[in-house]
């Protein structure tokens, strides 16, 4: 069988709030009748290292999660990707350019193939670092940035997921390190607001191994949003689209070009 959709999740670890809840009350107007009974029932709160279990939970079951935020690796890079677990994943991820400009690159993730469109900011970016530190690559550089544009490079999807911030297409890479229970959490910082939502920070562990879920004030545990580290790069992602299928399309073979063709955007390569 399928995984249960993220809404039936949270629905079902409701019921079961729900039904420890009534149970209290039944076994409180029991008591009451015999005269063992003292003043008005009052629900134990969950504690916030269960709330934060909940949510990792969740996080680890969905079949596919929209993803919004950060990658701190080398240089910042803002990422927007919804992968899935069976392989696929559409976004972008963006990074500072050499001058005010910032470099988008468009990313398609199928199976066991991947697909990078990059933009004339980048393709110019690695052509003016050929001219100034290697200057015997240029010509290369210049016959790849030609056959590049406006194109998408073919990758395996291994090779992909090696590109900075793009293990964040697989989901199960990506978060191998983020525990799925934690013994101990504490809510830190203020309350913040995103979409009209009222937002509150769980955090367990501290230092390179430090993790928090953003989870909603009211209550509930679905992960509105994570931070955590991928070895020494700190991630900040915003969370949404949670089990919905990715829409993933090859790109028109009129428009791909083979990495074999474009050596000469990997400087090292040659």
């Amino acid at each position: 069988m399928g995984s249960v959709q993220g809404g039936d999740r949270e629905k079902n670890i409701g019921d079961a709030v729900r039904r420890r809840d009534d149970g209290r009350d039944g076994r409180l107007r029991r008591e009451r009748r015999r005269g063992r009974g003292k003043g008005p029932f009052v629900a134990a709160p969950v504690s916030d290292a269960r709330r934060m279990s909940e949510s990792l939970a969740l996080l680890k079951g969905y079949r596919s999660l929209g993803m919004k935020g950060e990658f701190r690796g080398d240089m910042m890079r803002t990422v927007d990707l919804h992968p899935d677990r069976q392989g696929n994943c559409v976004g972008t991820y963006t990074e500072p350019g050499t001058t005010t400009r910032l470099i988008t690159t468009k990313v398609v993730v199928i199976g066991d193939r991947g697909w990078a469109a990059y933009d004339d900011a980048g393709l110019e970016r690695t052509l003016s670092f050929a001219k100034s530190f290697a200057p015997d690559k240029v010509a290369a550089v210049e016959e790849a940035v030609k056959n590049a544009r406006g194109k998408y490079v073919e990758y395996s999807a291994r090779e992909m997921l090696q590109f900075p911030s793009l293990i964040l297409c697989s989901p199960d890479q990506a978060f191998a390190g983020v525990p799925g229970k934690v013994s101990s959490a504490e809510e830190v910082g203020n309350p913040r607001t995103r979409a009209g939502e009222r937002l509150v920070q769980l955090t367990h562990g501290s230092g390179g191994g430090e993790v928090s879920v953003h989870v909603p004030e009211r209550g509930g545990s679905v992960p509105r949003g994570i931070d955590f580290s991928f070895g020494d790069a700190p991630v900040l992602l915003e969370l949404d689209d949670y089990d919905e299928p990715v829409q993933v399309q090859q790109p028109s073979r009129a428009d791909i070009v083979r990495a074999e063709e474009v050596q000469g955007l990997d400087l090292a390569s040659g």
